[in-house]
């Protein structure tokens, strides 16, 4: 839990539900950052956007995080 917190808060998002502009923004920016790297493993691996995002959840899964 405390990793998330810490991840939230150098992403300057606020709570759960995005109700202020800077959470807003720290959203936009975090999905940027997902975006970009679906995107180079796309180019790394030469996957499809679904078996990149696929793959990601199974070792998410795996370690507990999802």
């Amino acid at each position: 839990m405390l990793r998330k917190r810490r991840d939230k808060s150098i992403l300057e998002i606020e709570g759960n539900y995005l109700t202020s502009e800077k959470s807003n923004i720290g959203f936009v920016r975090f999905m940027a950052i997902v975006s970009n790297c679906i995107e180079y493993l796309r180019y790394k691996y030469g996957l499809s956007f679904y078996e990149v995002v696929k793959e990601c959840s199974k070792e998410l899964i795996k370690r507990g995080i999802l």
